[in-house]
C-alpha cells in the first residue's frame, strides 16, 4: 500500500474567531510547519472531506485558503527552532520539515 499523498494547506484569515476554527481543523488533521502553513497527509475523499469542513469556517470574500500538493525534492528545506515543534510523524517524506 502506497502512502496517501502529501497536501501542503495555508490560509490568511481576517477574522480570529475563524481563524481560531480554521487552526483547530488544520492540527487535527495534519503537522503545523508555520502558524498557518500545515502538511497533511490525505487521501483524495479525506481531501474533499477536510475543504468541505473548512469551506464552513472560512469567509470566501475576507479570506485566503491555499492547498497544493506537496512533495520534499532534493535542496528542499525547513529552517526554525525546531525545538519549539511538538509534532512527531512516521512518514519519512516529511523528514527535516516536521520533526
Amino acid at each position: 500500500m502506497s502512502p496517501k499523498p502529501l497536501w501542503l494547506f495555508s490560509y490568511d484569515i481576517s477574522c480570529s474567531k475563524r481563524l481560531k476554527k480554521a487552526h483547530k481543523l488544520c492540527s487535527e488533521a495534519g503537522w503545523c510547519l508555520q502558524k498557518s502553513v500545515f502538511v497533511m497527509a490525505l487521501t483524495p475523499p479525506e481531501k474533499m472531506a477536510f475543504c468541505k469542513k473548512v469551506e464552513k469556517v472560512v469567509d470566501k470574500q475576507q479570506d485566503r485558503l491555499l492547498c497544493l500538493p506537496f512533495s520534499t525534492p532534493a535542496g528542499s528545506f525547513h529552517w526554525g527552532d525546531n525545538t519549539q515543534w511538538p509534532l512527531y510523524h512516521s512518514d519519512e517524506r516529511l523528514t527535516g520539515f516536521v520533526f
